[in-house]
C-alpha cells in the first residue's frame, strides 16, 4: 500500500493476470520468516532470477495477513502468494490488506466468489499451488540456488 493508504500497483501486483498458468509462474519458496524472505529474494537479485514467495499454511491465521504482507515487503518481494488454506474470511481480508495473489481452497462456490474479488481488484487467486522449496527441509544455501537456477521444479 501507498502512504496515503492506496494500493500500491507495483507491490505484488503479478501483471493482472487472471489465468493461473502453473507453467508461467516463478520458482516458489516456502517462506515461515523475514529472515527466510530476505534470504530467498537475496538469492534471487544475485542470480538475476525471479521468485515466488509463498506464506507457510496456517501462518494466515497465526500471524494474519497485515503482518505476512509486511513481512514480504521488508524483504524486498515483488511476488508473493498469501496461502488462505480454506479461510474465505481472511482471504478477503489479505484481498484488504494488499495481497494480490492468493490461494484458498474449499466450497467451490465460495472460491468463486473471492476470485471474483482479488480480479475485481486486479488480483488472481490461485486454485492449485505449484511446487515450493520448502527452507525447513533445505537449511542450506546450494539447494535454493539450484531451485532458483533450473526455475523450480522443472
Amino acid at each position: 500500500m501507498t502512504a496515503s493508504g492506496g494500493r500500491d500497483r507495483t507491490m505484488l501486483d503479478p501483471e493482472n493476470k487472471q489465468v493461473n498458468d502453473l507453467q508461467i509462474l516463478p520458482p516458489t519458496v516456502l517462506v515461515r520468516t523475514l529472515e527466510d524472505a530476505r534470504r530467498v529474494v537475496a538469492a534471487a537479485r544475485r542470480l538475476d532470477r525471479p521468485v515466488l514467495l509463498l506464506t507457510e499454511p496456517g501462518a494466515q491465521a497465526w500471524h494474519g495477513p497485515a503482518y505476512l504482507i509486511e513481512m514480504v515487503r521488508q524483504a524486498g518481494a515483488t511476488r508473493a502468494v498469501i496461502d488462505c488454506e480454506e479461510d474465505a474470511g481472511t482471504a478477503m481480508l489479505a484481498l484488504r490488506v494488499g495481497w494480490s495473489e492468493l490461494h484458498l481452497r474449499g466450497n467451490p462456490d465460495t472460491v468463486a466468489r473471492v476470485a471474483a474479488m482479488a480480479a475485481a481488484g486486479g488480483g488472481r487467486l490461485h486454485p492449485r499451488l505449484p511446487a515450493a522449496l520448502d527452507l525447513a527441509t533445505a537449511p542450506v544455501d546450494e539447494p535454493l540456488e539450484h531451485w532458483l537456477r533450473r526455475g523450480g521444479p522443472n
